[in-house]
C-alpha cells in the first residue's frame, strides 16, 4: 500500500501526550498512521489535539486536521481549555483545519459534497503537513452504510496517508467491549493501535497494542484530563 520511493523514517517524534512516549519507547515512529481506538468521551479527540499542537508549537512544520464531526471554531474552543492556542498557530501558517463534516467519496450532483480523499491528497501536496489527525474514520459508517461502499473509501484515506511523509492519527470508535467487539479495517492496515477504555468503576485505561517501529510497553495504563489535556501515568498500575 506505501506509495513506490517512500521509506519509512526509524525516527521518533515526540507525541504532546506526557507519559505516553515512554510506553512508546521515546516517541511515535515518524511517518506511521496510528490508530485512536476507543469510545465516546475517553479523549481520542484531545490526544490528537495534543499531538498537532506540539508538532506545530515546536516548529516542527504544519499540523493538518482533518474534521468529520465537528466544526472548526468548536475544535478550537476546546482546545483552548487545555491552553492550545490553535488560532495564532493557524495565523502562522503552522496549523491547517479542514472542514469534512459533508465529505463523501465523491461530489453528489450539487458540488456541495467533498472528495475526501482527492481533498486530504491535495492538502498535503500543497503544505507538506509534518503531523495530521483525521477524527473520526467512524462517521464514514453513517455515510456509507453498506461496508463494500464504505471499505474502498477507508483503503483510499489509508494508502493517501500512508504514502505521505506525515505522522498520521486515526480516531476510531470502539463499537463495543470484550469478545464482542468487531475488528475495524483500519486496525489491519493501520501501523499502531492505542486502545482507550473506561472500566466498570470509571477508571480510564490506555494501552499500545501495536506499534511498529517502535519497543513499546503493551501494559495498560492509568490516564486521565489533565489541566494541560490527556496524561497517561506511567508510574501507575491500572487497576479496573
Amino acid at each position: 500500500m506505501l506509495a513506490p520511493g517512500k521509506i519509512k523514517s526509524n525516527s521518533l517524534i515526540h507525541s504532546g501526550i506526557p507519559g505516553l512516549d515512554t510506553l512508546l519507547g521515546g516517541g511515535f515512529p515518524e511517518g506511521r498512521v496510528i490508530v485512536l481506538l476507543g469510545e465516546p468521551g475517553s479523549g481520542k479527540t484531545s490526544i490528537s489535539s495534543q499531538f498537532l499542537y506540539a508538532g506545530a508549537h515546536g516548529g516542527e512544520g504544519v499540523s493538518l486536521f482533518i474534521g468529520m464531526n465537528e466544526p472548526k471554531v468548536r475544535f478550537i474552543d476546546d482546545a483552548k481549555n487545555f491552553g492550545l492556542d490553535f488560532t495564532n498557530l493557524e495565523e502562522g501558517g503552522k496549523f491547517l483545519y479542514i472542514d469534512a463534516m459533508n465529505a463523501r467519496r465523491a461530489p453528489d450532483l450539487t458540488g456541495k459534497d467533498l472528495d475526501l480523499p482527492d481533498t486530504i491528497k491535495q492538502a498535503i501536496q500543497k503544505y507538506s503537513p509534518k503531523r495530521v489527525a483525521l477524527d473520526s474514520t467512524s462517521d464514514l459508517i453513517f455515510r456509507y452504510p453498506k461496508a463494500e461502499d464504505r471499505l474502498p473509501v477507508i483503503l483510499d484515506l489509508l494508502e493517501t496517508l500512508q504514502s505521505s511523509a506525515a505522522t498520521c492519527l486515526l480516531t476510531v470508535e470502539l463499537p463495543s467491549r470484550g469478545e464482542s467487539a468487531v475488528i475495524q479495517p483500519e486496525e489491519f492496515l493501520a501501523d499502531g493501535i492505542i486502545l482507550l477504555k473506561t472500566s466498570g468503576a470509571g477508571t480510564r485505561s490506555l494501552q499500545v497494542l501495536k506499534m511498529r517501529g517502535a519497543r513499546i510497553d503493551p501494559k495498560p495504563k492509568p490516564y486521565d484530563f489533565a489541566e494541560s489535556g490527556v496524561e497517561v501515568y506511567v508510574n501507575e498500575e491500572f487497576l479496573a
